[in-house]
């Protein structure tokens, strides 16, 4: 960027949801460290997740900032009010006339923005503001549900557990119906945001899905730019110990079982915030955790409502694994961390319990 020039001003609008709201504070600090003036649109809940890394940024003498959307007084449900595990079907319109009205006063060079604000590139197109549409999926699953929309091959698998290949893809990529989002195929829903923006920023980098990025931007006719992983630009302890919610495990209990452990030795599982698995599906992992013989931390999330209603209580999910492990001591032994309100992180306590793990849900 010439020094000489003003610099480039770009908004980014983050999603209410944690796996979309973080990597793009990230990107937005990326792009300031390289010239640029950044500014993040957010409720003034949302903020205070991430405003004290923008705080250290702003002292570095990086120009990024925030701009919070204030709801009209007459709007009953706030969306700030969302946590940080929102799902893609949570409605932020209400966010549409705040956002515009601030956008139509500051009219920055151009906008990042989240898809799963539906109705945001309608809005921001009407306005004539540049716009780049931000994907923190990568190409490989965009590649994949883009041709499930398009040639639907689940529609003519004979059961949820008949496999069927993806036509189309560098490689071949086998599914079965069990496998699919429960939520549909999103981009179908959305419609293509990527029309009439001026591109798509993608949170991942060519060297992991050289094919697919090949894929996304040649037959799928997106122009892309990879700019991860954007989580290595949080270089200092206190900017990686506050992405997301804050914990309330122990700092320190976590770490000496970890040094107790032998290097590359514990497993970690977690399949993110919006996860929902079966107690049956749990179990088959838990079977799989019990038979690796390994420590593990497992980050436990939210279920199916309509098996919660299922359960009673949490007592009864999984009681059998400390009486069928030898030596176990019973779930005393066990060591329970809280990850959040809606997650806990549940690990055993010692290599004789390394075979088994209990998991509590809302």
């Amino acid at each position: 960027m010439d020094s000489k020039s003003s610099p480039v001003e770009i908004f980014f609008f983050p999603y209410v949801g944690g796996g979309h709201q973080i990597p793009m504070i990230d990107i937005a600090r990326i792009f300031a460290s390289h010239g640029a003036k950044s500014t993040v649109i957010t409720t003034p809940k949302h903020a205070l997740s991430f405003q004290k890394s923008i705080n250290r940024d702003q002292a570095s003498g990086l120009s990024v900032s925030i701009k919070t959307l204030h709801l009209p007084d007459d709007i009953d449900i706030d969306i700030a009010d969302t946590d940080m595990s929102a799902s893609p079907h949570t409605d932020t319109s209400m966010l549409q006339e705040p956002l515009k009205a601030l956008l139509a006063e500051h009219k920055p060079d151009c906008i990042v923005h989240d898809a799963f604000h539906r109705w945001s590139a309608e809005a921001i197109n009407s306005l004539g503001i540049p716009r780049l549409v931000f994907n923190g999926n990568g190409c490989f699953s965009r590649c994949v549900m883009e041709n499930l929309g398009k040639y639907k091959p689940h529609e003519k698998a004979s059961s949820d557990y008949e496999p069927f290949v993806v036509p189309g893809l560098p490689d071949r990529v086998e599914l079965t119906k069990s496998q699919l989002p429960i939520m549909g195929f999103v981009p179908k829903k959305m419609g293509k945001p990527e029309e009439n923006s001026f591109g798509v920023v993608v949170n991942s980098f060519y060297e992991l899905e050289p094919a697919y990025v090949e894929y996304f931007k040649k037959e799928m006719g997106n122009k892309a730019w990879l700019v991860g992983p954007v989580s290595l630009c949080n270089r200092n302890v206190e900017d990686k110990a506050e992405r997301g919610k804050k914990a309330t495990v122990d700092e320190q209990q976590v770490l000496s079982f970890l040094d107790s452990k032998e290097p590359s030795s514990v497993l970690y599982i977690s399949f993110g915030s919006l996860a929902r698995l079966a107690p049956e599906q749990l179990l088959e992992i838990a079977y799989g955790l019990e038979a690796s013989n390994h420590p593990f931390i497992w980050a436990v999330g939210k279920i199916f409502r309509s098996a919660v209603k299922e359960i009673e209580n949490e007592e009864t999910w999984l009681p059998t694994f400390n009486t069928r492990t030898p030596g176990s001591g019973g779930f005393s032994d066990t060591l329970w961390l809280e990850l959040d309100a809606r997650r806990r992180v549940c690990r055993s306590a010692n290599d004789n319990l390394a075979h088994y793990s209990r998991a509590i849900f809302e």
